[in-house]
């Protein structure tokens, strides 16, 4: 199902969900209004603990948060095979669990909710700054450092438009995930 083939008048609580092998970062918003906001840690001894801790965490999760649709980032490209299993695991039973209320859930391209917001990609200049400034680095040093200006760009962004102080990354970016497809599905 894509964005585009829902009914307008039916969305206007949208949860935005960021996963990862790691943590469940959310946002609910009604009407562009984010009502709330948190992130949830998957712990566990092994990858089956961790997708049980997830299962457990979101169902409670849900009790509290009802929408009318449910958009999860899609998965990004990992280099890992293992790393490409465990994250379809966790999404796996993250995406059941979010099934089980109901409501419509869909996914939506990380690069959708960020280019509507503004957040490109960094520039040549910038990229070129970056090494400039921090000469002798290893490429995914700077790879990361890149990322982490894109993320801070898109907390930057809603703690503006909210007048709030987002500090966590993963939620800052279920608030993209959740704005985006608010806007795209009540306003379009």
């Amino acid at each position: 199902m894509t964005l585009a083939s829902l009914i307008k008048t039916k969305a206007s609580r949208v949860l935005g969900i960021d996963a990862s092998t790691n943590s469940v970062a959310f946002c609910l918003m009604e009407n562009d209004v984010p009502l709330k906001w948190g992130k949830f840690n998957i712990v566990g001894n092994n990858i089956y603990e961790k997708i049980y801790d997830a299962k457990v965490k979101t169902s409670a999760m849900l009790d509290e948060l009802k929408a009318d649709y449910i958009v999860v980032e899609g998965a990004v490209l990992v280099r890992s095979a293992d790393a490409v299993i465990k994250l379809s695991y966790v999404y796996g039973v993250v995406i059941a669990e979010l099934m089980s209320t109901g409501a419509e859930v869909i996914t939506i391209s990380p690069t959708a909710w960020q280019a509507y917001i503004g957040n490109k990609n960094p520039t040549k200049e910038e990229k070129a700054g970056i090494r400039i400034k921090n000469p002798g680095y290893a490429d995914s040093w700077y790879k990361n450092q890149l990322r982490n200006m894109r993320k801070q760009r898109t907390a930057d962004y809603f703690n503006k438009k909210y007048s709030i102080s987002l500090e966590d990354f993963d939620v800052a970016d279920a608030f993209g995930i959740a704005h985006y497809s608010n806007q795209v599905l009540t306003k379009r």
